[in-house]
């Protein structure tokens, strides 16, 4: 366990929570991180004096028969979630190492699984993030609006200056 502590906790369960958790955090001076699947070993969400923000409510998932692309909330889990669900409809995405693991922190990681070899890493094939910016607002990032956040997204790491509410992924 980290010798870290934060100044609170949020549990959100709503794009809204999430938004008014960072305005919460800028009024107070916090800085703010962010947990989706709890997986991290090295506990990168717990810092001190910061506004934690866990996204482990958010694990809806949508898929878009025409488009083939599915909308995934951050706590989804890879294997054990996103992979029966795209299963049932043929189709399938390049998942972690570990079936537990939530999809946020693996995709903004760039997203290393068994089939990156033959398919590339899973980063790859997002289309697109909903976002909740540091001023508290809800934008849509993809190659053509917001490009420099789905840039970002596909792989910085913790270090991604926003909260990925929900990906949207090629399968």
């Amino acid at each position: 366990r980290p010798d870290r502590q934060p100044a609170a906790v949020l549990f959100a369960e709503t794009d809204d929570d999430v938004s008014a958790g960072v305005l919460l955090a800028k009024e107070e001076g916090w800085t703010v991180s962010v947990r989706s699947g709890g997986h991290s070993w090295a506990a990168w969400s717990v810092r001190d004096d910061a506004l934690l923000i866990d996204l482990g409510e958010l694990r809806e998932i949508e898929f878009d028969e025409e488009t083939g692309i599915v909308s995934a909330r951050p706590a989804v889990k890879g294997s054990d979630e996103l992979d029966p669900f795209l299963e049932k409809r043929g189709r399938f995405f390049r998942g972690g190492h570990c079936p537990s693991v939530g999809i946020g922190g693996f995709l903004l990681q760039g997203g290393q699984g068994w089939l990156a070899r033959g398919h590339g890493w899973a980063a790859e094939s997002i289309v697109a993030i909903d976002v909740v910016t540091a001023d508290g607002e809800l934008v849509r990032a993809d190659a053509t609006q917001n490009s420099d956040l789905w840039w970002a997204a596909r792989g910085c790491g913790p270090s991604f200056p926003g909260i990925v509410t929900r990906f949207h992924l090629a399968t």
